[in-house]
């Protein structure tokens, strides 16, 4: 009641500057930022360049809140906040943020990293006035005023920060069950079973997979030992991780672009993820019955297809803004079509490694002509052992082709997978010092102008 009666007798006013600079009170706010701890950034000149809502109380200066309008990433940043340590009120507070919300004449989203343990700059305070939280980070939380929607980019930055993509994380396993329950429904809409593996029996490392050793079950029934391998059918086989296909498809398209060219199909993943977004997508896939699943999956998107044809020889009729594959992984997996037969061409049915290369590289070769200019062209590879355990050296053919192809060799990332199955396999290959391969490459190159990605590719905004 106190407190009530105070805040009625004392006069609050809020004063917005265009820059903190110039205004008057970049010594108090310099002061009172170090005092907070918290806020310390705010007493930087180069912090203090961004607009601001100056708190006074009873005509004394007592806080603060920074902002930044950033219209090449059309959002608003909200950066630092204090108030002085004797007169902190979350109400006052609150009403401090509402007065920047009104600043906001541009309907972009606005963006706010709280901590959650500040005692005013903390999540509950913001969500009571209607910020979401998209993040939990290291004890800070990630806020928008805005839609989820608005700040996708963001949470897949924070995801990928690196070159080394850890996808066993909470939020990424999350994202990913998101697109898998998505496909989930389209299968089971338009009677695809097991849509996320459509058209692919248990064929990773083939029936002496590790997860058919991890998943499958013995129990005992009467004096018969059952072996139940339910849990691991389509578990052996390798599939696209919807994740990195959305990740790969907003970064390295361009603002403007409107196509993706998969010159190796496979799975339906990325043309999913690519229809849902409203790109054209157009996969030429060796295998008719893989074909068909993907094409009645994505029936609900315009302009997404999987052609039947030779990779190795399809020629696309167009330019794309942006080329993917994940080609097969030489002799790891078997790829058959209907009656359990291999199509002609299939790449791990060619007999040696080099004429799986030529091949490989040959369809490589019309995607590249395929691809506009300041595009890039991103393969998510893995390298595959001889019958001797040496590898094959494919990851490193594939920069030394697209280098000498002229496109610049521009990310090589590492997605790491989960290493349980590795380490169960680690007891075994360690006594032949192999040590067991939980990463595949992501292999990023670029046709054109280097300098022009800034101006052709949209901005992050602040992170």
């Amino acid at each position: 009641m106190e407190e009530q009666i105070k805040l009625f007798n004392d006069v609050i006013e809020f004063i917005y500057v265009a820059s903190v600079i110039g205004s008057g009170y970049e010594n108090d706010v310099a002061k009172l930022a170090i005092e907070d701890g918290v806020a310390y950034r705010a007493a930087r000149k180069n912090m203090q360049i961004h607009s601001a809502i100056i708190l006074k109380i009873n005509d004394e200066f007592s806080g603060f809140f920074t902002f930044q309008v950033n219209h090449e990433a059309k959002e608003f940043c909200l950066l630092q906040s204090a108030m002085d340590l004797n007169k902190k009120d979350k109400a006052i507070y609150s009403q401090m943020v509402l007065e920047i919300i009104k600043q906001n004449t541009f309907g972009y989203p606005m963006i706010m990293t709280v901590s959650t343990k500040h005692d005013l700059e903390r999540p509950d305070v913001f969500e009571a006035l209607g910020f979401i939280k998209y993040l939990d980070l290291s004890g800070y939380a990630y806020m928008v005023y805005g839609t989820l929607e608005q700040v996708r980019l963001k949470r897949l930055a924070h995801a990928t920060m690196t070159n080394a993509w850890l996808t066993t994380r909470a939020d990424w396993l999350k994202m990913k069950k998101e697109w898998n329950d998505k496909i989930e429904a389209a299968g089971t809409k338009y009677n695809i079973l097991n849509p996320k593996f459509a058209s692919r029996d248990g064929c990773w490392q083939g029936g002496a997979g590790m997860s058919n050793i991890v998943l499958s079950k013995r129990t005992i029934d009467g004096d018969t030992i059952k072996h139940d391998t339910s849990k691991s059918l389509n578990g052996n086989a390798s599939v696209l991780d919807p994740v990195a296909c959305e990740v790969i498809l907003r970064f390295f398209m361009p603002t403007d672009g409107k196509s993706v060219y998969n010159p190796f199909g496979g799975g339906v993943q990325f043309g999913f993820i690519a229809g849902s977004y409203g790109y054209e997508y157009l996969s030429s896939e060796i295998r008719q019955n893989q074909c068909d699943a993907n094409n009645i999956l994505c029936q609900d998107f315009d302009n997404v297809k999987w052609v039947k044809s030779d990779s190795a020889k399809y020629i696309p009729e167009k330019k794309y803004d942006l080329c993917f594959s994940c080609p097969p992984y030489y002799k790891v997996e078997e790829y058959l079509d209907y009656n359990g037969e291999i199509p002609e061409g299939e790449l791990n049915s060619i007999p040696t490694y080099e004429e799986f290369r030529d091949t490989l590289f040959s369809g490589y070769l019309k995607a590249i002509e395929a691809l506009n200019d300041n595009c890039f062209f991103v393969i998510m590879t893995g390298d595959s052992r001889d019958k001797n355990g040496a590898y094959y050296g494919c990851e490193a053919e594939h920069e030394l082709f697209f280098k000498q192809q002229g496109l610049h060799i521009y990310n090589k990332i590492v997605y790491l997978e989960c290493e349980f199955t590795r380490l169960a396999q680690a007891k075994v290959t360690l006594n032949y010092r192999k040590f067991p391969k939980r990463e595949q490459k992501i292999l990023v190159f670029y046709k054109g102008n280097i300098s022009k990605i800034k101006d052709l590719y949209a901005p992050i905004g602040r992170l």
